[in-house]
């Protein structure tokens, strides 16, 4: 019977504590020798890359953090201090501005094609804060068409500045006014509506002119187009994020509108967690009544960050809400963007251009709720039967929140609207 063979190497030398063991083949100590030598070059060249390397302490042994330049708005040098939650324009200064030609509230830049960019009037302003503020009070002793000037101009620059941080609001209402639409009693009456409730609630209140967005838009045509002005909604809420940088929410609705229930705080009745699951319209088609995409049926409220209403065929954004943080301000930042800016098949501006965003963007929808129109948008009427009250949602009644008008088809009409939703026959 055959036994199992082994095979070994034969040693070089008989030895037989080198039994079993394979010679070493050819070079290998050479190719070993060139390996440890160039690791200890690479070795050596990265010691000597550190120690002639002056930076190399800054970013692993700094106690400083690193200092930055202070932001501000992409038309301002300089940024105003205010110590008022209640940001708004001169209202009195709307009978002036009417009377100058909106090209000379802007700076137009020509480029080399021929083409014109609008630019703010602070492009013009001196770096140094002290010799322009020099500047403007020798301008604005001179004129008040000056002084107007100056002040349409610097309203972008203000920031909110508290004495103390306790006192910061929560909720900051927008508005974007239009000295050319109501008149200058008008206006007041809407500036003044806003205030009323924000210091009812501890809350803040930013406003700015219309105009002055031009720069942002980049052409006079939005502001004569009913459905192309809708954008500035967008540009005036992110100028009241970067002026109320800590607030919690921000919620815009325009000047066709009025707080009609000073009682009601909206923080507590729909921001809370609880709040915000009850108003919230689960599976509620994104284009009502029909469409196919739909809001989601599980929410969680401390993920939602926007709030809309829609009428009885579309997402209106003549009011909405937004919380301020990294994804509100992201989908601010995204939803008005040239891109969509300057799309021609989004024949109601912003409205559609969200409607779009939510029904292709499944992120952001899931961060958004949509709620009843009575909730923040009641639709004003004067056809409406008070016994429709407990079945009509779109609609105003009185004891809601808000009236807005924003089918009024001119100034007069507006003008007469708002005269009877505040009571004032005069």
């Amino acid at each position: 019977m055959l036994k199992s063979m082994r095979f070994r190497p034969r040693s070089a030398n008989g030895n037989a504590a080198q039994k079993g063991q394979l010679p070493s083949p050819g070079g290998f100590t050479r190719i070993k020798s060139v390996r440890d030598n160039r690791l200890v070059k690479l070795v050596v060249i990265l010691i000597i890359l550190w120690l002639f390397n002056p930076l190399r302490f800054v970013n692993f042994y700094s106690k400083h953090k690193p200092h930055y330049p202070p932001s501000r708005l992409p038309g301002s040098k300089h940024t105003i201090a205010s110590a008022s939650p209640f940001i708004y324009p001169p209202i009195e200064d709307a009978d002036i501005l009417r009377k100058i030609d909106i090209n000379d509230l802007v700076h137009k830049v020509a480029g080399h094609d021929g083409s014109l960019t609008y630019k703010s009037l602070n492009f013009l302003d001196d770096e140094d804060p002290f010799k322009q503020k020099i500047k403007e009070d020798n301008e604005n002793a001179a004129s008040d068409e000056a002084r107007a000037k100056n002040h349409f101009k610097n309203q972008e620059k203000i920031v909110y500045k508290p004495k103390l941080s306790k006192n910061y609001p929560k909720i900051v209402i927008v508005t974007a006014v239009d000295f050319d639409k109501y008149s200058t009693k008008s206006l007041a009456k809407i500036v003044q509506n806003r205030v009323n409730y924000a210091h009812e609630h501890n809350y803040g209140i930013y406003v700015r002119w219309i105009q002055e967005f031009i720069p942002e838009l980049n052409s006079m045509d939005y502001l004569g187009d009913q459905e192309k002005s809708k954008w500035v909604r967008l540009f005036c809420m992110r100028a009241a994020m970067f002026a109320f940088p800590e607030a919690e929410w921000f919620w815009y609705f325009d000047q066709d509108g009025l707080v009609t229930n000073m009682k009601v705080d909206l923080y507590s009745y729909l921001l809370t967690p609880d709040s915000l699951r009850i108003a919230a319209l689960k599976e509620q088609p994104i284009i009502p009544p029909n469409g196919l995409i739909k809001t989601y049926k599980n929410i969680q409220p401390t993920n939602m960050n926007l709030i809309f209403t829609q009428s009885e065929s579309m997402i209106e954004t003549n009011s909405f809400i937004v919380r301020n943080n990294e994804i509100g301000r992201a989908v601010i930042d995204s939803w008005r963007a040239k891109l969509y800016l300057d799309y021609n098949n989004f024949p109601y501006g912003p409205d559609s251009a969200i409607t779009h965003i939510l029904q292709w963007h499944p992120f952001v929808l899931s961060k958004a709720i949509i709620v009843s129109p009575r909730t923040i948008n009641s639709f004003y009427s004067e056809t409406i039967s008070p016994a429709d009250k407990t079945t009509d949602h779109m609609h105003y009644f009185p004891g809601d929140l808000l009236a807005l008008w924003p089918s009024c088809s001119s100034s007069t009409e507006c003008e007469l609207i708002l005269q009877k939703v505040s009571g004032d026959n005069s």
